[in-house]
């Protein structure tokens, strides 16, 4: 049994997705954009696009005086305050540590965006923590992973990827020979889509099973 485990971060162990909306509703309240307007922003989350072009659009659609950029340091300033680390998370990584599992963290996104979202010492929580933004890959490339298992002395073969992304964590994994769970959130997986070895609603049913195998 190989007991390495490689985890993503966003919407993974953090929910990512409801500090983003929370804050669109906190921009809502402040600026008086009002039940139009929260719709909008959340349909605007929704377009597959670059972050420039979605700032430029709210800022075009409500009139603020930020430039885009300006506009994405309010978001990455208020973003990780308003995230969330899963229940349990921390105690788990403990566990999967106390029972001889070596953990790596691997996040598309710099230091700078990502390290803000990981509080209640998450970072001590792993071998390594790599923030594949800051590096000369990205998931879903497997050198990416290569690069995370010889940081932490792990073996990428029949060890487990963790992540919400079919494209990044699962099909990138998958490429490397690791066995995979997928944290589908709830939704169904897309035709066509990478198999994952295994399909968690959310990250709180991982533990049990990686402790069970290992």
């Amino acid at each position: 049994m190989n007991k390495f485990a490689i985890f993503d971060l966003d919407d993974t162990l953090v929910d990512s997705a409801g500090a983003v909306d929370r804050w669109f509703i906190e921009l809502t309240e402040q600026r008086n954009l009002g039940a139009d307007g929260l719709d909008f922003l959340r349909a605007e989350q929704q377009r597959p696009v670059a972050p420039q072009e979605t700032f430029q659009a709210i800022i075009d659609r409500f009139g603020f005086t930020e430039s885009p950029d300006e506009l994405r340091s309010i978001f990455l300033e208020r973003v990780p305050l308003l995230s969330r680390t899963f229940d349990g998370v921390a105690h788990n990584l403990q566990e999967l540590r106390a029972r001889g599992w070596r953990t790596a963290l691997l996040t598309n996104g710099t230091a700078l965006d990502q390290q803000p979202k990981m509080r209640d010492g998450m970072a001590d929580l792993f071998d390594v923590v790599c923030f594949a933004d800051d590096e000369t890959s990205r998931k879903p490339d497997p050198e990416i992973f290569r690069l995370v298992a010889d940081r932490a002395a792990g073996r990428l073969d029949g060890a487990w990827v963790i992540g919400d992304s079919l494209e990044h964590d699962i099909a990138g994994g998958a490429a490397v020979g690791m066995s995979t769970i997928w944290v589908s959130g709830g939704r169904a997986l897309p035709d066509g889509a990478p198999t994952p070895t295994r399909v968690v609603a959310s990250v709180g049913e991982v533990f049990p099973l990686l402790l069970a195998m290992g």
